[in-house]
């Protein structure tokens, strides 16, 4: 306190008084022992019967008899033990000059500055204080408002050191001088723990938008799982893949395409997002992932190794994903990586994608087997044709849109002309080549809306749609005038010519039930044979009264 007192009695203060710039802090209240004094000070009849003129208690001028005289020494001395033993820093500044008059033990460790470094210079005059005009502004404020707080202020030590601390000032007087204290507190500790906390809530606040969009994401994969479910179409399924990946991947690129049948080309059947991406046809080896039969990832187009199928280069990153069920290609999920960010949560765009893989080749596998199975069901493995399942499904329903529109339809029944005797001359070998050459050119030679079916043994049934009695009848005869002149070869055998019995029935204009046509047109099929085989004969009803 000698400095405190010396300083204060010198009534030249130098410069105007000033303040350091906004930092702030929460200062501890002045200890009660401290009130007692200002009591004893500010008492101008107590002051004068204690203190000496000067102001300050002299070394060995004190009264030991005096009570008054001791109750201001030990208050000072309680001051003195709580200004050197306080665990803030305290700083004394003389309230007309703002310059330094004592800094306390903690503030001198703490800032790295020795005593001798601190009294006598004003606040922004030192290391610490670095902006000296809002020091100055700060300084001016206390004066005038002999209050001031900064609740978070940054300070530099000696040694560089950055610190954060609390700074509280307030003016009070001792002996009729103003005297302003300073109440600075070390709050680095507590800002680190605040930055931690804020970059841990940071975080948490980012793993719970990345799980709201994860679960989101789930959540229109489950749904567009059981849409692809319910298909029972590949048209379908191609319509529903589109719709729901634009909606997983808003505004992102991507495409699946598939492989029909081995050898062929992949074709591109399903596209979404803003642009096309992938060619319409391409073969499996401008792939690399059907290359490799694995995941193909490339995270920089510069220098990744890119796939040929794309129209335009990428310029992103992107995942091209084969779609293999039990060793079988069936395509090639490709995912353009254009807008999706990347976080150390986030599910990335290969974790993504394989999800989406999983989900899209088991549906389209099981489309496929699906398609499979109807087809084996309906079709005549030996000729390819249709069989006489499927002639029953459809023959009711064409002759009700047929008389529904008042078109003609006629149903043709032919058979082939002793090929029970072909048969047990031949063996069953060329008898099937036969069948097979027949299916073969009953295929090319009719329309694709036309129907033919194999009923049964070496019996057909043709359906044709629009069509009137001559333009069938011209149509198989030029069918049946092909067959015959037609040689077949089984090794090194050449089968004889074959020659059609073939019966034809028009719907008439009054109903009629598909059995009932499919009766007549086997009563025409006989007659031609009864005539003398290798003939057409039309069916012709007896008029109605």
């Amino acid at each position: 306190m000698s400095a405190l007192k010396k300083n204060l009695t010198q009534p030249n203060p130098p410069n105007p008084v000033h303040s350091i710039k906004e930092i702030g802090i929460e200062m501890a209240d002045l200890p009660p022992h401290l009130t007692d004094l200002e009591g004893i000070l500010d008492n101008q009849s107590s002051a004068e019967s204690v203190l000496p003129k000067d102001g300050f208690i002299q070394d060995g001028q004190s009264d030991a008899h005096d009570p008054k005289q001791l109750t201001l020494e030990e208050s000072e001395a309680r001051y003195r033990r709580l200004f050197e033993t306080a665990k803030d820093g305290i700083l004394i500044l003389n309230g007309d000059t703002g310059r330094i008059v004592d800094a306390n033990p903690f503030l001198q460790d703490m800032l790295g500055y020795s005593e001798s470094e601190l009294v006598g210079k004003a606040l922004w005059e030192i290391g610490p204080v670095k902006d000296i005009p809002a020091s100055q502004d700060a300084m001016r404020e206390l004066q005038n408002n002999e209050y001031i707080r900064y609740e978070d202020i940054p300070l530099e030590t000696k040694s560089g050191v950055h610190k954060h601390v609390e700074f509280v000032s307030n003016v009070y007087k001792v002996n009729g001088w103003r005297v302003i204290q300073c109440n600075i507190r070390d709050i680095t500790d507590r800002k680190q723990a605040e930055e931690r906390a804020h970059a841990a809530n940071g975080k948490l606040v980012t793993l719970v938008d990345e799980l709201k969009r994860r679960d989101r994401e789930m959540m229109l994969l489950n749904r567009m799982n059981d849409l692809l479910q319910s298909c029972v179409t590949l048209a379908e399924a191609y319509q529903v893949l589109t719709l729901n990946m634009a909606e997983l991947l808003p505004g992102q690129n991507g495409c699946l395409a598939l492989l029909h049948r081995r050898g062929q080309p992949l074709e591109t059947v399903a596209c979404w997002g803003p642009d096309v991406i992938v060619e319409p046809a391409f073969n499996l080896e401008n792939c690399w992932a059907l290359r490799r039969g694995q995941l193909h990832e490339v995270l920089d187009p510069q220098s990744g190794l890119l796939c040929q199928h794309f129209i335009h280069p990428p310029q992103t990153a992107y995942v091209c994903l084969p779609l293999m069920v039990q060793g079988e290609t069936l395509g090639v999920l490709s995912l353009i990586d254009t807008t999706r960010r990347r976080s150390e949560h986030q599910l990335g765009l290969q974790q993504l994608a394989v999800m989406i893989g999983e989900t899209v080749k088991l549906a389209i596998a099981n489309l496929k087997l699906r398609d499979q199975l109807r087809q084996q069901a309906i079709h005549d493995q030996l000729t390819g044709l249709f069989n006489r399942r499927y002639l029953d499904e459809t023959l009711p329903r064409d002759l009700h849109q047929a008389q529904r529109r008042n078109s003609p339809l006629c149903v043709v029944m032919l058979d082939i002309d002793d090929f029970k005797h072909f048969n047990d001359a031949f063996g069953h070998g060329p008898a099937d080549a036969v069948l097979r050459e027949l299916g073969r050119v009953l295929r090319e030679k009719l329309r694709k809306s036309d129907i033919s079916c194999r009923y049964g043994g070496d019996e057909f049934v043709l359906v044709l749609h629009d069509s009137s009695v001559a333009a069938t009848q011209a149509r198989l005869e030029q069918i049946r005038t092909f067959l015959k002149g037609l040689e077949i070869n089984y090794g090194e055998q050449v089968l004889g010519p074959i020659t059609l019995s073939i019966g034809i029935v028009q719907t008439p204009e009054h109903s009629i039930t598909a059995r009932d046509l499919l009766r007549e047109a086997d009563e025409a099929m006989y007659a031609a044979k009864q005539a003398g085989r290798d003939r057409i004969v039309v069916y012709h009803r007896e008029p109605t009264l």
